[in-house]
């Protein structure tokens, strides 16, 4: 057996799929959907969702995702906008009841974002740590922010939800409160757009702050060095290069060479974490930490995305504080595919 610093997840929908709040509209694909909300002057994380009931129902499915979680050999989740305030009300019940499996961080989605709302628990099992704001959409449906147009699609450029004045307007006060801010940006515009905000809101104040930039797929040079600089994180999804490679290869042509490269920011200098998006993708962590480092799916059909070393992958997916995760085998790039989970420890 093998004792791993814990595994985390900075980034999943956990507490959403487990009881879903229902949207207020639905659209029939997520490109219409992104070109929608943008019509309204909307974001996908101020869109409005029928209000949830704190009953045993929502405190019943929180707890056994949370376990499923923690079968899976999770320490910690961190919610990447938490949609509803009636899931921190379930969890603290949770919590009263001393039945939380995993620690539990959240940022609110900027839609119920609330100052007045938003107290630190001062509790190392449930804490919030910020606000979720949303910048572009994604490559699948080619609705990321990109300075040129997809190569598959010569005529759309993306959808960007905010310039860079409306974000720093949005994230400002929060961040003033000392709240941390994270904002989903996949797009090389839509990071630049994202990078522009933080400077205007933080100034030479945003490497203390360290704000994050949520997933930071199609990059540039420039944006890794501005990342650097100005201090922010990345946080990464560890299938997503394998997951997207056909698809953004199609979309970014020559560009997707400069796309998914962790290895950059991290040479760079650019501090990364990483989170799964579930359920976009796995929500175990061995099968994230499968394709990061080999850049395979898990049946072995090569894709060719980008990897990373078994190590730096470990140290992007595992937290020490969060607690201790114990692996039947030490991982080598061999047993990646055998390995199984046998104890998760969290700190307490």
């Amino acid at each position: 057996m093998f004792e791993s610093a814990g595994f985390v997840d900075h980034h999943t929908h956990l507490l959403y799929m487990a009881h879903p709040a229902p949207p207020a509209r639905r659209f029939e694909s997520v490109a219409d959907f992104h070109r929608n909300v943008k019509e309204r002057w909307s974001t996908p994380m101020d869109e409005e969702y029928q209000p949830l009931a704190v009953d045993d129902g929502l405190r019943g499915d929180l707890e056994r995702a949370l376990n499923e979680a923690r079968d899976l050999g999770l320490c910690q989740i961190t919610e990447a906008g938490l949609r509803d305030w009636a899931y921190l009300d379930a969890l603290r019940d949770l919590r009263v009841r001393d039945v939380l499996p995993v620690r539990v961080r959240i940022f609110v989605a900027s839609g119920i974002a609330d100052l007045a709302r938003m107290q630190r628990i001062g509790d190392p099992w449930l804490e919030i740590e910020g606000v979720k704001l949303y910048a572009d959409g994604w490559v699948g449906p080619r609705t990321c922010a990109m300075c040129q147009p997809f190569t598959d699609e010569p005529g759309n450029d993306g959808v960007l939800f905010m310039t860079a004045d409306e974000l720093a307007s949005r994230a400002d006060p929060y961040a003033e409160a000392g709240w941390t801010i994270a904002t989903h940006a996949i797009g090389d515009r839509g990071i630049e757009t994202v990078l522009d905000a933080y400077e205007k809101v933080y100034g030479r104040d945003c490497p203390a702050a360290a704000p994050r930039i949520e997933h930071a797929q199609v990059l540039s040079d420039d944006l890794v060095t501005r990342m650097r600089d100005l201090g922010v994180v990345a946080c990464i999804q560890p299938g997503f290069a394998v997951s997207d490679a056909d698809s953004a290869r199609r979309a970014l042509g020559d560009r997707w060479e400069l796309a998914y490269r962790w290895d950059l920011l991290l040479d760079a200098g650019v501090r990364v974490v990483a989170g799964s998006d579930y359920p976009i993708e796995s929500l175990a962590p061995l099968v994230g930490l499968h394709r990061l480092v080999t850049g395979d799916f898990e049946d072995g059909r090569a894709t060719g995305a980008p990897t990373l070393p078994l190590r730096t992958a470990l140290d992007l997916m595992t937290d020490a504080s969060a607690g201790v995760t114990v692996l039947s085998d030490e991982p080598t790039e061999d047993n990646l595919r055998e390995l199984e989970i046998v104890e998760v420890r969290p700190a307490s």
